[in-house]
């Protein structure tokens, strides 16, 4: 476990009850780590992290260097994917953490075959046109836990807080949350 500051770790404990949360925290507070211990307090074997592809190292990095390093998969790399994937059908109780930027996760049809898992997006903002490509597929993934991450998740308009709401949880259709 990773030393958090009280503001990080106050956002852990509001929310320890709960599979599905989001982190709306500003720039700098830290929302790195509070997913990242989110995630491991979910205690899930399959956890697959959607980022901005410019963050997929940094990730993979972050992983490495505060948590069990044989575990973390850039899926970014065909190959890489295929052995991560291998992984999740075997039944070695390994933690594993996929890491995959946006605009890739549509492409790898084969991520729709996994559920019971943990799904984090950071910049989760970014799902905020239900209409495109990439938030559908994210909206039909099968995950057990979720995680959203972002420092602005609306830009002032709430109304696009709707496909993340509908991935915390919350059955409720588009116009009636309008």
């Amino acid at each position: 476990m990773v030393q958090l500051f009280p503001h990080q770790q106050k956002a852990l404990d509001l929310t320890a009850a709960h599979n599905r949360c989001a982190y709306y925290l500003d720039m700098g507070l830290g929302k790195t780590f509070v997913g990242s211990e989110k995630m491991m307090a979910l205690n899930t074997r399959i956890n697959l992290l959607v980022c901005q592809c410019s963050k997929v190292p940094d990730w993979v990095e972050h992983f490495q260097t505060h948590y069990t390093r044989n575990c973390v998969f850039d899926l970014t790399e065909p190959k890489t994917l295929k052995f991560f994937l291998e992984q999740v059908q075997c039944e070695v109780p390994t933690l594993l953490i996929g890491v995959i930027n946006y605009e890739l996760t549509f492409r790898r049809k084969v991520l729709k075959t996994l559920a019971g898992f943990t799904l984090m997006l950071d910049e989760s903002s970014l799902i905020q046109n239900e209409t495109a490509k990439r938030s559908k597929f994210i909206l039909g993934l099968n995950p057990a836990n979720v995680v959203l991450l972002s420092g602005t998740p609306t830009g002032g308009k709430y109304e696009k807080l709707w496909s993340q709401c509908r991935l915390l949880g919350w059955n409720i259709s588009k116009d009636l949350f309008w």
